[in-house]
Protein backbone atom coordinates (compact mmCIF):
# COMPACT_ATOMS: atom_id res chain seq x y z
CA UNK A 1 0.00 0.00 0.00
CA UNK A 2 0.88 3.22 -0.75
CA UNK A 3 0.44 6.51 1.04
CA UNK A 4 1.53 10.15 0.73
CA UNK A 5 1.74 12.61 3.52
CA UNK A 6 1.89 16.35 2.99
CA UNK A 7 4.48 18.17 4.83
CA UNK A 8 4.23 20.75 7.52
CA UNK A 9 3.23 24.47 6.04
CA UNK A 10 7.16 25.40 7.19
CA UNK A 11 8.67 22.56 5.03
CA UNK A 12 6.58 22.61 2.15
CA UNK A 13 8.46 24.71 -0.19
CA UNK A 14 11.43 22.08 0.48
CA UNK A 15 9.47 18.82 0.36
CA UNK A 16 7.37 17.60 -2.31
CA UNK A 17 5.54 15.25 0.29
CA UNK A 18 6.48 12.24 2.49
CA UNK A 19 5.65 8.96 1.92
CA UNK A 20 5.39 5.05 2.94
CA UNK A 21 4.95 1.88 0.88
CA UNK A 22 4.10 -1.47 2.10
CA UNK A 23 3.70 -5.05 0.80
CA UNK A 24 3.54 -8.73 1.26
CA UNK A 25 3.61 -9.58 -1.96
CA UNK A 26 6.84 -11.82 -2.87
CA UNK A 27 7.13 -9.52 -5.90
CA UNK A 28 5.86 -6.16 -7.06
CA UNK A 29 6.61 -4.31 -9.87
CA UNK A 30 5.24 -0.65 -10.50
CA UNK A 31 6.45 2.70 -12.81
CA UNK A 32 7.89 5.49 -11.27
CA UNK A 33 7.68 9.12 -13.60
CA UNK A 34 10.05 11.48 -13.33
CA UNK A 35 8.83 14.76 -11.49
CA UNK A 36 12.17 16.94 -10.59
CA UNK A 37 11.94 15.44 -6.98
CA UNK A 38 15.14 13.08 -5.55
CA UNK A 39 13.88 10.89 -2.80
CA UNK A 40 15.43 9.79 0.57
CA UNK A 41 14.48 6.44 1.21
CA UNK A 42 14.77 4.17 4.08
CA UNK A 43 13.89 0.28 4.14
CA UNK A 44 13.15 -0.47 7.96
CA UNK A 45 12.97 -4.12 6.94
CA UNK A 46 16.29 -3.93 5.97
CA UNK A 47 18.20 -1.06 8.21
CA UNK A 48 19.24 0.62 5.00
CA UNK A 49 18.82 3.86 3.37
CA UNK A 50 19.40 5.46 0.16
CA UNK A 51 19.02 8.29 -2.41
CA UNK A 52 16.82 7.83 -4.92
CA UNK A 53 18.52 10.53 -7.42
CA UNK A 54 16.09 12.74 -9.64
CA UNK A 55 15.19 11.11 -13.02
CA UNK A 56 15.10 11.59 -16.93
CA UNK A 57 13.02 9.47 -17.60
CA UNK A 58 10.77 6.68 -16.18
CA UNK A 59 12.10 3.61 -14.28
CA UNK A 60 10.63 0.15 -13.44
CA UNK A 61 11.05 -1.07 -10.11
CA UNK A 62 10.12 -4.53 -8.71
CA UNK A 63 10.36 -5.38 -4.69
CA UNK A 64 10.98 -8.70 -3.50
CA UNK A 65 10.02 -10.08 -0.13
CA UNK A 66 8.17 -7.79 2.40
CA UNK A 67 8.72 -4.12 1.89
CA UNK A 68 7.94 -1.49 4.48
CA UNK A 69 9.59 1.67 3.26
CA UNK A 70 9.37 5.40 4.67
CA UNK A 71 10.75 8.52 1.83
CA UNK A 72 11.04 11.81 1.61
CA UNK A 73 10.12 13.25 -1.68
CA UNK A 74 12.47 16.50 -2.07
CA UNK A 75 11.90 19.05 -4.92
CA UNK A 76 15.47 18.85 -6.58
CA UNK A 77 16.73 22.49 -5.93
CA UNK A 78 16.40 22.40 -2.34
CA UNK A 79 18.80 19.10 -1.75
CA UNK A 80 21.58 20.40 -4.06
CA UNK A 81 22.99 21.99 -0.28
CA UNK A 82 23.10 18.89 1.69
CA UNK A 83 24.63 16.18 -0.73
CA UNK A 84 28.30 16.10 -0.17
CA UNK A 85 29.08 14.75 -4.05
CA UNK A 86 27.57 16.75 -7.19
CA UNK A 87 24.10 15.20 -8.04
CA UNK A 88 24.60 14.44 -11.34
CA UNK A 89 26.54 11.76 -10.19
CA UNK A 90 23.45 10.89 -8.56
CA UNK A 91 21.03 10.96 -11.64
CA UNK A 92 18.99 7.35 -12.69
CA UNK A 93 20.92 6.13 -10.32
CA UNK A 94 20.14 4.51 -6.45
CA UNK A 95 23.27 5.97 -4.28
CA UNK A 96 23.83 4.56 -0.29
CA UNK A 97 23.42 7.55 2.29
CA UNK A 98 26.98 7.46 3.36
CA UNK A 99 27.85 9.15 0.29
CA UNK A 100 25.56 11.72 0.80
CA UNK A 101 25.31 12.89 4.06
CA UNK A 102 28.01 13.16 6.94
CA UNK A 103 28.48 10.25 9.76
CA UNK A 104 26.92 12.70 12.22
CA UNK A 105 23.97 12.67 10.32
CA UNK A 106 23.71 8.82 9.38
CA UNK A 107 24.25 8.24 13.06
CA UNK A 108 20.65 10.25 13.59
CA UNK A 109 18.80 8.67 10.67
CA UNK A 110 19.76 5.15 12.16
CA UNK A 111 17.20 6.18 14.91
CA UNK A 112 14.34 6.33 12.55
CA UNK A 113 13.59 2.66 12.94
CA UNK A 114 13.33 2.49 17.09
CA UNK A 115 9.87 4.70 16.06
CA UNK A 116 6.58 3.11 16.32
CA UNK A 117 4.27 5.18 14.84
CA UNK A 118 4.39 6.62 10.42
CA UNK A 119 3.68 10.29 12.06
CA UNK A 120 6.54 9.96 14.57
CA UNK A 121 9.01 9.09 11.95
CA UNK A 122 7.96 11.93 9.96
CA UNK A 123 7.80 14.30 12.67
CA UNK A 124 11.35 12.90 13.10
CA UNK A 125 12.69 13.37 9.83
CA UNK A 126 10.85 16.89 9.53
CA UNK A 127 13.16 18.11 12.43
CA UNK A 128 15.97 16.22 10.79
CA UNK A 129 15.51 18.48 7.59
CA UNK A 130 14.80 21.58 9.33
CA UNK A 131 18.25 21.59 10.77
CA UNK A 132 20.21 20.39 7.81
CA UNK A 133 18.41 23.34 5.65
CA UNK A 134 19.44 25.63 8.66
CA UNK A 135 22.89 24.31 8.70
CA UNK A 136 23.79 24.27 5.13
CA UNK A 137 21.79 27.29 4.24
CA UNK A 138 25.16 28.80 3.06
CA UNK A 139 25.71 26.40 0.70
CA UNK A 140 22.70 27.33 -1.51
CA UNK A 141 23.06 28.63 -4.86
CA UNK A 142 20.58 31.12 -4.80
CA UNK A 143 21.38 32.01 -8.64
CA UNK A 144 20.22 28.18 -9.54
CA UNK A 145 17.42 28.57 -7.54
CA UNK A 146 16.31 31.77 -9.19
CA UNK A 147 16.64 29.89 -12.22
CA UNK A 148 14.55 27.14 -11.18
CA UNK A 149 11.62 29.23 -9.87
CA UNK A 150 11.69 30.88 -13.65
CA UNK A 151 11.36 27.85 -15.25
CA UNK A 152 8.71 26.37 -12.90
CA UNK A 153 6.85 29.65 -13.37
CA UNK A 154 6.95 29.41 -17.23
CA UNK A 155 5.94 25.88 -17.30
CA UNK A 156 9.16 24.76 -18.50
CA UNK A 157 9.03 26.67 -22.02
CA UNK A 158 12.08 28.53 -21.37
CA UNK A 159 15.02 29.56 -23.61
CA UNK A 160 18.28 28.47 -21.78
CA UNK A 161 20.42 31.42 -23.56
CA UNK A 162 17.97 34.10 -21.77
CA UNK A 163 18.04 32.45 -18.93
CA UNK A 164 21.72 33.04 -18.92
CA UNK A 165 21.37 36.59 -19.90
CA UNK A 166 18.96 37.51 -17.51
CA UNK A 167 20.98 35.97 -14.93
CA UNK A 168 24.48 37.64 -16.21
CA UNK A 169 26.19 34.41 -16.23
CA UNK A 170 27.49 32.70 -19.47
CA UNK A 171 25.71 29.84 -21.01
CA UNK A 172 28.73 27.99 -20.54
CA UNK A 173 28.80 28.58 -16.67
CA UNK A 174 24.96 28.25 -16.09
CA UNK A 175 24.67 25.03 -17.60
CA UNK A 176 27.77 23.36 -15.35
CA UNK A 177 26.65 24.97 -12.57
CA UNK A 178 22.96 23.95 -12.88
CA UNK A 179 24.27 20.19 -13.94
CA UNK A 180 26.22 19.73 -10.63
CA UNK A 181 23.51 21.60 -8.19
CA UNK A 182 20.06 19.96 -9.85
CA UNK A 183 21.44 16.87 -11.29
CA UNK A 184 20.36 17.25 -14.62
CA UNK A 185 20.96 19.53 -17.54
CA UNK A 186 18.52 22.78 -17.78
CA UNK A 187 16.82 21.12 -21.15
CA UNK A 188 16.51 17.89 -19.47
CA UNK A 189 14.65 19.97 -16.32
CA UNK A 190 12.74 22.54 -18.45
CA UNK A 191 11.70 19.26 -20.43
CA UNK A 192 9.99 17.35 -17.05
CA UNK A 193 8.67 20.44 -15.74
CA UNK A 194 6.96 20.77 -19.04
CA UNK A 195 5.58 16.98 -19.36
CA UNK A 196 4.43 17.41 -15.60
CA UNK A 197 2.08 20.62 -16.56
CA UNK A 198 1.37 19.01 -19.58
CA UNK A 199 0.07 15.69 -18.09
CA UNK A 200 -1.67 17.96 -15.30
CA UNK A 201 -3.44 19.59 -18.14
CA UNK A 202 -4.71 16.23 -19.97
CA UNK A 203 -6.04 15.15 -16.85
CA UNK A 204 -7.91 17.98 -15.75
CA UNK A 205 -8.97 19.64 -18.83
CA UNK A 206 -11.23 17.13 -20.64
CA UNK A 207 -12.62 19.16 -22.95
CA UNK A 208 -9.45 20.59 -24.54
CA UNK A 209 -7.74 18.59 -27.45
CA UNK A 210 -4.50 17.26 -27.21
CA UNK A 211 -3.37 19.54 -30.06
CA UNK A 212 -4.66 23.06 -28.21
CA UNK A 213 -2.67 21.40 -25.00
CA UNK A 214 0.29 20.53 -27.00
CA UNK A 215 0.31 24.55 -28.14
CA UNK A 216 -0.13 25.72 -25.06
CA UNK A 217 2.76 24.05 -23.62
CA UNK A 218 4.96 25.30 -26.15
CA UNK A 219 5.23 21.52 -28.15
CA UNK A 220 5.72 22.23 -32.20
CA UNK A 221 2.48 19.96 -32.71
CA UNK A 222 0.57 17.29 -31.11
CA UNK A 223 3.28 14.65 -32.51
CA UNK A 224 6.45 16.41 -30.90
CA UNK A 225 4.33 16.33 -27.48
CA UNK A 226 3.69 12.29 -28.20
CA UNK A 227 7.55 11.62 -28.68
CA UNK A 228 8.15 13.69 -25.47
CA UNK A 229 5.53 11.62 -23.44
CA UNK A 230 7.01 8.04 -25.00
CA UNK A 231 10.44 9.74 -24.04
CA UNK A 232 10.12 10.42 -20.66
CA UNK A 233 6.79 8.17 -19.29
CA UNK A 234 6.83 5.22 -21.64
CA UNK A 235 3.09 6.51 -22.24
CA UNK A 236 1.11 8.28 -25.54
CA UNK A 237 -0.39 11.87 -23.80
CA UNK A 238 -3.84 10.14 -24.16
CA UNK A 239 -3.41 7.50 -21.66
CA UNK A 240 -3.44 10.42 -18.64
CA UNK A 241 -6.48 11.59 -19.56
Amino acid sequence: MYQEIKPSRRLDNVIDSFWTFSSNKSRDKFKVLPDTCTDLIFDLKRNKSFLSGVMSSYQLLETTNETDLIGIRFKIENFGCLSKIPLDQTKNLRIELSQIFPVKDLDILNQLGDLETIMSKVNFLESFIETSIKENYERQDQMILSVVQNIRSFNGVVNVRDLAKSHHISLRQLERRFKSYIGLTVKEFSNIVRFKNAKKSIATSTETSLLEIAFDMGFFDHSHMTYEFKRISGENPSCFR
